[in-house]
């Protein structure tokens, strides 16, 4: 099958095993993507045959029948499917959908609210369109306390000698500072759009947290699930934080983002009790990404430090992730460091942070990117942006960021002493640039590091891993 394209080879899968139910959910799926109703539908009552209380393909006749104009039998479907009991968010938006269509806009949001009441990443683009900002106050509050099927929290006995901490911990609740719902507008504020290179971990996080929601049946196929961990690494100013952040706007789901106050507590015991209920509030919420920056500073190298209380916090880091596996959370932990060295080898371990990403400085192509997006609000005279990135090898976003705010500085002040505003000029920019020393080369140098020569290879993160960890080898290995 070398001469068929992905939707050919999966037809073909399915004409020589017509019996595989995953096989036909996938093809019916690809076949709606292609806006083929009829042979989507033919592929969905065909796993009815085998599996007549299919849920996934009982929505799926009733798609089919919604887009054809036929409200009344997808409507019909996707009663049959509650019918069967323990709700299903899908459901509740295909009828949702029915009922506007039926001009019933009354019902069609209580359906709605419902939807979102069971799974809180739900989202169809007519009703985000219809409802606006009541489909923001339809999804449910941030929850502290666990639903469904989610594990209980544990005893705390070996704590239970030592003081109570003061402020809100102490009610056993965690209430996160920084918290993005579907729907909140304020998580679109940086994107990965808004970021230049790190194509491949932009993909990476996609695939874990994204594509899952997008594409369940195909996932489902393939026994992946969503969730997981990545640990960002490497020189500061090279866009991990930045990239953090920018997820917030990409994952149609709950967002949680840990600041290192919210764990650490001066009494003993307490920042063991605080990060698992940070963990706990993350399972209440899944599917959700977890963040923490300065990873470094939570998950420090166990045979380097003799601290008591920071190995406890270690082994309960470990401990959450690994429950995390177990109980097959919806939970993506994202976490950066500048410091790769100093964390404890056992993140490294399968089912904990499994990909390891190199953040370095980027390469000529993203810093190309970089240099434009950086340029688009600025009055720039003639400027060209690929001479700009040939000159400003190893620099980092952070670096290309002061190059541009320096030259606006410099050209500010000439226009105020001139009384005469003008543009930035392309030699402002480059003379910036030829007098800053790159962040990176610095961060070298004070890690005790050799300076790598400067060039424009376009995997340059791969060699920041070498350098970064040769003297290091046992943690990144």
């Amino acid at each position: 099958m070398s001469g068929l394209n992905s939707f050919d080879a999966l037809r073909a899968a399915v004409m020589q095993s017509p019996d595989q139910v995953s096989l036909l959910l996938l093809y019916a799926h690809a076949c709606m993507e292609r806006r083929d109703w009829v042979e989507a539908r033919a592929a969905f009552e065909r796993v009815l045959v085998f599996e007549p209380d299919a849920a996934d393909a009982q929505l799926g006749v009733a798609r089919v029948l919604l887009h054809q104009g036929d409200v009344s039998g997808a409507a019909v479907r996707a009663e049959r499917v509650l019918q069967q009991g323990g709700g299903n968010a899908s459901a509740h938006v295909i009828l949702s959908r029915v009922l506007l269509a039926e001009g019933d806009r009354a019902r069609s949001l209580e359906h709605l609210q419902e939807a979102l009441r069971l799974d809180g990443s739900v989202c169809d683009a007519v009703l985000e369109r219809e409802f606006g900002a009541q489909l923001r106050e339809a999804r449910p509050a941030p929850s502290t306390e666990f639903t469904g099927e989610s594990p209980p929290s544990e005893p705390e006995s070996s704590t239970a000698e030592y003081a109570e901490p003061a402020g809100p911990e102490a009610g056993g609740e965690w209430r996160p500072e920084v918290f993005f719902s579907p729907g909140d507008p304020a998580r679109l504020a940086l994107g990965f759009d808004d970021i230049g290179g790190l194509d491949e971990i932009k993909e990476e996080i996609r695939l874990k947290m994204v594509y899952p929601l997008q594409f369940p049946d195909l996932y489902r196929a393939y026994g992946k699930r969503m969730g997981g961990g990545i640990l960002l690494h490497g020189p500061p100013g090279c866009g991990k934080t930045m990239l953090l952040r920018a997820v917030a706007a990409e994952v149609p789901c709950n967002y949680f983002s840990v600041g290192l106050h919210e764990i650490f507590d001066p009494y003993l015991g307490s920042c063991e009790r605080n990060l698992h209920q940070i963990f706990q509030t993350a399972r209440a919420n899944a599917p959700c990404v977890l963040v923490f920056d300065h990873l470094d500073s939570l998950a420090q190298d166990r045979r380097l430090t003799r601290d008591g209380p920071m190995r406890h916090l270690v082994n309960q880091f470990l401990h959450e992730m690994d429950s995390l596996r177990a109980d097959q959370q919806r939970v993506l932990v994202l976490a950066a460091t500048n410091q790769p060295w100093a964390l404890d080898p056992a993140f490294r371990r399968p089912g904990r942070f499994d990909q390891v990403v190199a953040v370095g400085p980027p390469d000529d192509r993203a810093r190309e990117q970089i240099v434009m997006l950086q340029a688009r609000d600025k009055p720039i005279g003639q400027f060209d942006a690929s001479a700009l990135a040939l000159a400003t090898p190893g620099f980092s976003g952070a670096d290309l960021r002061h190059v541009f705010e320096r030259s606006a500085e410099l050209t500010l002040a000439a226009a105020i002493h001139g009384g005469q505003p003008t543009p930035i000029a392309m030699e402002t920019l480059l003379q910036v640039a030829a007098a800053h020393q790159p962040a990176a080369e610095r961060w070298e140098q004070m890690c005790g590091l050799e300076p790598a020569p400067l060039d424009a290879n376009p995997a340059p993160a791969r060699k920041a891993v070498d350098r970064v960890s040769a003297p290091h080898r046992d943690p990144l290995t």
